[in-house]
């Protein structure tokens, strides 16, 4: 069968199985958003062919009709079946004309700032406006605009996120006042809340995904435990039918050079086995003194349609960092929090710094989908995650407001993660209408281990005022000073569905219920907690206005158990933690844009607090704080707003508070800003110049710091802008240049403390790209 020239069109994410004729249509005109019109004498006794991959529509709909002897032509949005042609049993297209189809879940090709599809909050499948929560995703054409090469680089452009750093490789994630401590990856959890875990686990490259999905407020139902803040589910890269090679070579301020290649196809000539592979390789300095980083990445994945309904999945990632110079300390300020008058190259570190980490993930899913509509997925992500890691922390010397000592400190991660997940979802029809229903199960286990220590004898104490003579000797750490691991075991059953009420009106009702261990060994110091069959809820409501407009509603519960014990050496009781959501979201222009606008009040109490003595034999005791409440406002807009501008817009307003104690009605977590803005956008020029693209993105915060009875270290607010432009040589090539920091801001991205930990944001840097693409 030979097909003509097809015109161009955007790609959607097809999984339709052979079946019947008549139902694969169905299908397909579900998954492509198309109206199809036939008669149904022309469907009668026929099967379709399988159809799985990123197509564009009129090469999904060819390879559904193969042997069937039927035709068809497409008029807009509209398709029209039409009978075998009289002089030939193969399949004759004539002239087919695509104006525009709808996304779908998959963000790569599509050339939007928006998806179709997302199913981090109950994995049902919803678009961003049935979600009853705030969503935000990073598609995989903002990653390439913006040039966001990691997952900082994500969460810094997103809307409501907070990235505060304890390290210039160690991040920790904010929203709605508390921190997020756990990463999905296909939606399978990684656990990322020990204190220790980012030093272990690389940071994600961005190579690897085809976007970044985000829901603001507990996730309690899909990840377990976990902190009331934000889901971040990382949604890798999958094979193509169709072949295509993007090779991408970049070249950046402070000698960064960055190359990859992104390979995929079907692998053989029915297309049931595909493959892809993406390897990366980045090398550069830093604008801080002795810093420079090397990253490596390997990624392969093969998918193979085992039949006409199933398929299996297996693919692994290989991640290898080295981070020389590394700087886990940042800059102190004055005894009264003042800033010290340092440049932003300053670093209070030596070459003999270092963090280097190398990450394996191996991962695995199958995938049955049924006549009825109905899927089963199995999946399983192991991460084996090793680090070396040799630093230093400042420390001011009593009576001397000018002088430190350098405290170095030597530490060797092993991180092993297991996740597992399945679940089976599906429609159920009831009192004459449609619903929705997922049962499923999911466990994970995480064994952490480290060792590490100090040289004792180590003493290097210098001034401030005279860093030219800054040049610390290299310790010689005992490495086996301290030991310590940190095993947590966790297993959860979750159920949810969607009812329709009306026409207009979906209920979404979900629960799970979970079993949670965790053993610690701190230097022979052993404790053990579990908690078992804790319930955590929950429910949200859609109510359509019209076609374009929806109110919602939610509640959502998560809980956190903890190892920490009281002051009398018993266990404290989990953290619990709570989101309340009313908002009202639209989409417009064929579902290509939308917005939304919610108020929140997220609830976490228990969370510990040291304490500054304890009982006889208790080494360190806590107290469970006072429960934190943090309201706020979120508004957002994303999309297309005409065929050529994107734009991704948020608004963020939280307020955490001490709801009771002695510092009730008093501010939280006061380093992180209460007010956020964040813009994206890309517009193409008109013709003549309708090769090129042009658009940034403004990152505007309020103030935030940090302050004590002695101290107060503050950054005012700030704004900073980046820019970008793109010139298409052609279809295949093209070439773009990004300004970061284009009116080079000096300011504090992170403030912590006097004595250390306060991190600069980066001064201006380029980067030039160039992209080929077949």
């Amino acid at each position: 069968m030979s097909l003509p020239m097809l015109a161009f069109a955007q790609q959607v994410s097809f999984d339709i199985p052979a079946q019947p004729l008549a139902t694969a249509l169905q299908r397909f005109g579900t998954q492509a958003d198309m109206q199809l019109l036939y008669s149904p004498e022309l469907a009668q006794g026929l099967r379709s062919q399988a159809v799985q991959g990123n197509l564009e529509p009129a090469q999904a709909l060819s390879r559904l009709l193969a042997g069937t002897g039927l035709s068809f032509s497409i008029d807009g949005n509209s398709v029209i079946l039409l009978a075998p042609a009289t002089n030939s049993s193969a399949v004759q297209l004539g002239t087919t004309n695509i104006s525009g189809t709808s996304l779908g879940a998959t963000t790569e090709g599509t050339h939007s700032y928006t998806t179709g599809s997302s199913n981090t909050a109950t994995k049902l499948p919803m678009s961003i406006r049935e979600t009853p929560q705030s969503v935000t995703v990073v598609t995989r054409q903002r990653i390439e605009d913006e040039n966001l090469v990691n997952l900082d680089d994500v969460l810094t452009n997103a809307t409501g996120i907070t990235l505060v750093k304890n390290g210039t490789e160690r991040s920790n994630y904010y929203a709605r006042g508390q921190q997020i401590d756990t990463l999905q990856i296909d939606g399978v959890p990684t656990n990322i809340a020990n204190a220790y875990s980012l030093d272990a686990i690389s940071k994600p490259n961005t190579d690897l995904y085809d976007r970044i999905e985000i829901v603001r407020g507990a996730n309690g139902l899909m990840q377990g435990a976990g902190n009331p803040s934000a889901a971040i589910n990382l949604v890798r890269k999958r094979p193509t039918v169709e072949p295509q090679v993007q090779i991408t070579s970049s070249i950046g301020s402070w000698d960064t050079y960055r190359n990859s290649v992104d390979v995929s196809s079907a692998l053989n000539d029915a297309g049931t086995v595909r493959g892809r592979s993406v390897v990366s390789y980045t090398t550069g300095n830093s604008y801080r003194d002795e810093a420079e980083k090397e990253n490596s990445l390997i990624y392969g994945i093969l998918e193979a349609d085992i039949d006409d309904s199933s398929m299996v999945t297996l693919g692994f990632s290989y991640q290898k960092d080295r981070n020389p110079g590394y700087d886990w300390s940042g800059l102190p300020a004055q005894a009264n929090g003042n800033f010290y008058p340092l440049s932003r190259s300053t670093a209070l570190t030596a070459d003999w710094a270092h963090l280097n980490k190398s990450n394996t993930n191996v991962f695995v899913d199958y995938q049955k989908r049924f006549d009825n509509d109905w899927k089963l997925v199995l999946a399983a992500n192991q991460i084996w995650a090793k680090s070396d890691f040799l630093a230093n922390y400042t420390w001011p010397v009593a009576g001397d407001p000018t002088r430190y000592t350098l405290n170095p400190r030597g530490f060797r991660y092993d991180d092993n993660q297991t996740s597992i997940d399945g679940y089976l979802s599906g429609p159920f029809q009831m009192l004459g209408r449609q619903h929705d229903l997922i049962i499923g199960f999911n466990a994970r286990q995480d064994d952490f281990d480290y060792h590490g220590g100090r040289d004792a004898s180590y003493s290097y104490p210098f001034d401030i005022d005279n860093l030219d003579a800054f040049n610390p000797p290299e310790p010689n750490i005992n490495y086996n000073q301290w030991k310590y691991s940190y095993n947590t075991e966790q297993q959860g059953a979750y159920l949810a569905t969607r009812l329709s009420l009306t026409d207009s009106t979906k209920l979404i009702l979900g629960s799970r219920i979970s079993w949670y261990k965790t053993e610690t060994d701190l230097l022979g110091v052993k404790a053990e907690y579990a908690k078992n069959r804790e319930i955590t809820p929950y429910a949200g409501i859609v109510q359509d206005l019209n076609e374009n407009f929806s109110v919602y509603a939610s509640y959502t519960e998560i809980f956190k158990p903890q190892s920490n014990v009281d002051f009398n050496g018993s266990v404290l009781a989990p953290a619990t933690g709570s989101n309340y959501e009313i908002g009202l979201k639209g989409e417009t222009l064929d579902k290509r844009f939308g917005g939304s606008v919610a108020l929140f009040q997220t609830d976490l109490t228990g969370t510990p607090e040291a304490l500054d003595s304890c009982a006889p034999g208790v080494a360190s005791c806590f107290a469970a704080k006072e429960k934190i409440r943090t309201t706020g406002l979120d508004l957002e807009a994303y999309g297309e707003l005409t065929p050529n501008w994107n734009i991704a817009a948020g608004y963020t307003y939280s307020s955490p508070r001490y709801e009771g104690g002695d510092s009730k009605g008093s501010a939280a977590n006061t380093d992180i800003p209460r007010h956020l803005f964040k813009l994206s956008t890309d517009y193409r020029l008109p013709a003549p110049l309708e090769q090129v693209r042009v658009g940034g993105s403004v990152l505007s915060q309020t103030h935030m710091y940090k302050e004590t009875a002695t101290y107060r270290v503050e950054q005012a607010g700030y704004t900073v802008t980046n820019l970008h432009a793109v010139y298409e040589f052609n279809k295949n090539y093209e070439i773009q240049g990004n300004l970061n920091n284009a009116f080079d801001k000096k300011y504090y991205q992170t403030v912590q403390f006097n004595h250390y930990n306060n991190f600069y944001g980066d001064p201006r840097n380029f980067t030039v790209t160039l992209r080929a693409k077949f």
